[in-house]
């Protein structure tokens, strides 16, 4: 199984970092996209996800930075040659099901499913679901109602991925001994925060929750001007860690860890 970094930002336009994106691919080849950030389409092609791998769509909550390019996965199955043939499930914190029909009656036929029917999965703390070779866990975290981080099983391997989220201990048991942990890190360790994590805090998850390896991503430009590796290690972890960059794939599970950068 792969991590794929489509976008490592946040909503704040960044030269670099586009808006919240990732993909987790099985070894099948079949793609689970994790958020869909504004842009984050723009991605698949240098990292080589198409509409025919897409197996599901995720995203933890309702904030735009995190979930624009829905409406345009859901246009794009309609207008490319084969688009809709993969069957696709939604999934989402609560209210999602609410979410994507908004969307329906904006943008109209263009956006509905060809074959008539929409598959929607809501996820509350506690859920399990599977689809196709991704098992998936949902917990409520930190940050605004609702709002879910996920751990997910392919392959033998076992990723979480916190979403938004502060410090909480729901979110270190999401996190606790997989073989990685995506979790976000919005801000310098100089920047107080409750609802996001700042490198403090994301040291302190990592520490209590040992993963084999952390990726820290959804950085603020206010990380530009900081060591985040640096403050991170200030703040007692010692694992190996990786910060998440557009394009950067990582093969989960290997030790040490492989990642590697490709143009998107």
């Amino acid at each position: 199984m792969q991590l794929l970094v489509l976008g490592s930002g946040t909503a704040i336009p960044h030269e670099m970092r586009g808006a919240s994106g990732y993909a987790l691919r099985a070894d099948s080849g079949e793609v689970l996209l994790l958020e869909c950030g504004p842009g984050s389409t723009r991605r698949w092609p240098g990292l080589g996800i198409t509409f025919a791998s897409v197996r599901a769509v995720l995203v933890t909550h309702h904030h735009v930075d995190h979930c624009s390019d829905l409406a345009a996965v859901m246009f794009g199955r309609n207008v490319v040659e084969g688009g809709a043939d993969t069957p696709v499930t939604w999934l989402g914190p609560r209210g999602h099901a609410r979410h994507l029909e908004g969307l329906e009656r904006v943008y109209g036929s263009s956006v509905r499913e060809a074959s008539g029917e929409r598959v929607v999965v809501e996820l509350a703390d506690g859920d399990a679901h599977r689809v196709g070779p991704f098992e998936l866990q949902a917990r409520e975290v930190l940050h605004v109602e609702g709002s879910i981080g996920v751990r997910v099983r392919c392959d033998g391997r076992t990723v979480a991925f916190s979403g938004d989220s502060g410090a909480c201990p729901a979110l270190v048991a999401l996190c606790r001994g997989v073989d990685l942990a995506l979790l976000e890190c919005s801000y310098p360790a100089a920047r107080p925060t409750t609802r996001h994590l700042n490198t403090t805090t994301a040291a302190r998850v990592a520490i209590e929750a040992a993963p084999s390896l952390v990726v820290l991503t959804h950085f603020y430009p206010s990380c530009d001007d900081v060591d985040v590796e640096g403050e991170v290690r200030a703040a007692g972890y010692n694992g190996p860690l990786l910060l998440a960059r557009d394009g950067l794939v990582v093969e989960v599970g290997t030790s040490p860890p492989v990642g590697q950068e490709r143009r998107v």
